[in-house]
């Protein structure tokens, strides 16, 4: 299996794409260079003989560096990546690439995706800008819509490989992780890490197992738990083609949507986070699941605290050498902050 992009011959695209006619060339160019990229991504440009098959693909390869191969694999991304494509994704109703190829090996964690280059069908908006509700409303619910097509189903536990939130080694990793971004964050942010937020900070690490705990109580889906803009391209009717399934599980929907609010949307009005969940809902019992409004509301708070870790994780590794990574993780920061401070969520009981 190929390692590098230079074992993505002619020759093995062939085989691995299972065409009647031949690859005769291959151009390759570096893609997603930047935060929350844990491998090799390169557009691949191809050229046929014979029968014609995808001008282009995107080909996904493990990571080169031990350290970032060590994250991937101790949260098993590329193996929930690979079980995506091969047993879920024809399930889905939310939009997806179409996957050619894929491979993954439990033991050296080699692995191998060739996907359907979706930039043809939509535009992908920029996270650090990001969007206003009213530019998801779509998003929002095809969200909702994908959810209800798992919602508490038994399909999710006949997958060994799809864990709960909850179970290991999520917490710890995730603890670990926190642990080493929280006084980076710090240093780097000071104007943001003050009052309530220092203080949440200081004792966020001991409340990561409670918290995953909180969010695997159920009805369980099959969360994205990656669901951002960067991860999004928007078709002209704004419907979202979504990428990025490495970090899929099992846990409570309103996470996935409270996600997306925390870290993708500029907000001036405080009611449109609850009018975000109030969409998502509708949307929900509009496709045949009705849960208690309560219920879902004290869910999606638990999933915005749940947002504090990813700017002080992705924070963990910020140099001044990337000026976009510091924008990025501060308007994820600045976002969460405003999302807790707006669903009074600072202090929910763990």
């Amino acid at each position: 299996m190929p390692k590098t992009v230079d074992d993505l011959t002619a020759e093995w695209l062939t085989t691995a794409l299972d065409i009647r006619g031949e690859v005769t060339s291959v151009k390759s160019d570096p893609l997603g260079v930047g935060v929350g990229l844990v491998g090799q991504l390169f557009r691949l440009t191809l050229e046929y003989s014979g029968v014609v098959g995808p001008r282009v693909v995107i080909a996904k390869l493990a990571a080169a560096g031990d350290e970032s191969r060590f994250v991937a694999t101790v949260l098993n991304m590329y193996g929930r990546e690979h079980g995506f494509y091969t047993e879920l994704s024809a399930m889905t109703n939310l939009a997806h690439p179409r996957c050619y190829f894929s491979y993954h090996d439990p033991t050296t964690q080699d692995s191998v995706l060739l996907l359907e280059d979706v930039s043809t069908r939509g535009e992908m908006r920029d996270q650090i800008a990001g969007a206003r509700l009213s530019d998801v409303r779509p998003a929002i619910e095809a969200l909702a819509e994908f959810h209800a097509g798992w919602w508490d189903s038994e399909e999710l536990e006949r997958h060994e490989w799809l864990k709960r939130l909850v179970d290991d080694p999520y917490p710890f990793a995730v603890q670990m992780a926190y642990d080493a971004g929280w006084p980076k964050v710090q240093e780097m942010y000071p104007d943001l890490c003050v009052g309530a937020v220092k203080a949440l900070g200081d004792r966020y690490s001991s409340l990561i197992p409670a918290l995953f705990a909180k969010l695997s109580e159920g009805p369980l889906v099959l969360a994205h738990a990656d669901y951002r803009l960067d991860n999004l391209f928007f078709a002209p009717d704004g419907m979202p083609v979504v990428l990025d399934w490495q970090l899929i599980d099992r846990s409570v929907g309103p996470r996935d949507l409270a996600y997306l609010v925390t870290q993708s949307l500029e907000i001036d009005d405080p009611s449109d986070y609850t009018a975000a969940l109030e969409l998502y809902i509708t949307a929900l019992r509009s496709n045949g699941v009705t849960i208690d409004s309560d219920v879902a509301l004290l869910q999606y708070r638990y999933g915005a605290l749940l947002g504090f870790v990813y700017p002080v994780v992705a924070g963990g590794s910020l140099t001044i050498s990337d000026p976009r990574h510091i924008e990025l993780c501060r308007a994820l920061l600045r976002r969460c902050i405003a999302a807790l401070t707006a669903l009074d969520a600072f202090d929910l009981p763990l």
